[in-house]
């Protein structure tokens, strides 16, 4: 959901961490050195970094990142464990981390006294058979970031509350002579969907996504009905096939230069748009009828972990690392500079206005939703790539919403 800019080679980030697995625990300044591997760019965490070593003079940071988006990261974070050049402390995707425990590569972070700060949501997300591995600080919600002056051109200001209505406010809007009412990245095809089934599970007992993970319905028999509404896009001419081929900042660029009017987005595109000088806001996911109940893509984010074989000062420092993460001061950091907003118990976040109607739909009642935490823990990441692959296809007119659901459920017997 979130992307990434501005990235550095694969290549570079793991020659980094090879020479940092050479240095040991200490460089030759007598400082010990901590190797930190994130999913977002160095540009954006080294205030952070830099307001962690004035406070721990005595500890290095040695940063890397990597290419693409989530799924490249998690491509080479497990590149990484398999060649035995894991970094200290890295991000944890909630998807994987049931395979970094398995491999005992995520340290137990149970009883540590900076957990206490953490909120129950985001220890569920983090915790494998009943103890926590990972720190999730900040929790996410999708949105529908609007160009408030092309809007304006159709007669609309703001988001309609059901689907058919904005359907409709595209058409509204091309009629208007606005050449892009709407994208979505290719990456992140039916972006509202997980909205919708979010609000149909929170009738049931179990999620639409548990039931079909654990073998009680099917792609198919579940999801058919969601991807035909979402293809009428293409039916209603307000999104064309042009959007296999864009990514995640080609849509945002278009946003930002005011040639587009609505895009899913969400609190860490606020800066990228208030620097461009819009007239925007954001606002919600239309969902199916009238009176449903809010909801939309959305979770704690990916928590930081720990190496669980490092020791000694190497401990010590990552230790440390986390507890200023999950500080005051690290979580206005946090919020400031990666534009990820704090879920934690010691801490309130100052919300842009921008962004005040989907914080107060989405995350202040938790009502967001993440179809891979029904699915089983082996091959998450391959199956939710495998759902944007699925509606790329829709989105050519080579298969059909029922052939897309009908595949899913094919590759999801593979993993099994």
């Amino acid at each position: 959901m979130k992307s990434l800019k501005s990235l550095i080679g694969a290549g570079v980030a793991v020659a980094m961490i090879a020479s940092l697995a050479a240095c040991g625990s200490s460089s030759a300044s007598g400082k010990t050195e901590l190797s930190f591997f994130a999913n977002n760019t160095q540009d954006l965490y080294q205030p952070i970094i830099d307001a962690f070593e004035k406070k721990n003079p005595d500890i290095k940071i040695k940063f890397s990142t990597t290419n693409g988006a989530q799924a490249g990261y998690q491509q080479t974070l497990q590149t990484r464990i398999s060649g035995g050049q894991l970094a200290d402390v890295y991000v944890a995707p909630p998807e994987q981390l049931n395979d970094l425990v398995k491999n005992g590569v995520a340290k137990d972070l149970t009883d540590e006294s900076f957990m206490d700060r953490i909120g129950d949501t985001n220890k569920a997300q983090s915790t494998i058979d009943g103890k926590v591995y990972s720190m999730s600080v900040t929790a996410w919600t999708n949105a529908y970031a609007y160009n408030k002056d092309l809007l304006a051109k159709a007669g609309y200001d703001t988001i309609p509350e059901t689907w058919d209505e904005f359907i409709d406010m595209l058409k509204a809007l091309k009629d208007a002579g606005v050449d892009k009412p709407y994208l979505e990245p290719k990456a992140g095809l039916g972006a509202l969907v997980e909205g919708w089934i979010g609000y149909d599970s929170s009738k049931q007992s179990k999620s639409i996504d548990q039931q079909i993970g654990d073998g009680d319905s099917t792609f198919a028999k579940s999801y058919t009905k969601y991807y035909k509404e979402w293809a009428k896009l293409f039916s209603a001419g307000v999104m064309g096939s042009e959007v296999t081929g864009l990514a995640d900042d080609q849509v945002r660029s278009e946003f930002a230069a005011g040639r587009l009017a609505v895009m899913p987005s969400g609190y860490w595109d606020v800066k990228t748009f208030k620097d461009a000088g819009l007239n925007f806001a954001f606002g919600r996911m239309p969902m199916l009828h009238k009176g449903d109940t809010p909801f939309a893509p959305g979770s704690a984010d990916s928590g930081y972990a720990i190496n669980a074989k490092i020791s000694g000062k190497k401990l010590e420092a990552a230790e440390s690392f986390l507890d200023f993460l999950s500080s005051e001061e690290g979580l206005k950091l946090i919020q400031d500079n990666l534009g990820l907003i704090p879920a934690t118990k010691n801490y309130t976040p100052d919300i842009d206005k921008t962004f005040t109607e989907p914080y107060d739909l989405y995350l202040k009642t938790g009502n967001v939703y993440l179809n891979t935490l029904g699915w089983p823990t082996s091959g998450r990441s391959a199956l939710r790539a495998e759902t944007f692959a699925q509606l790329q296809q829709v989105a050519l007119g080579s298969i059909t919403p029922a052939q897309a659901t009908a595949n899913l459920d094919t590759k999801l017997k593979t993993l099994s």
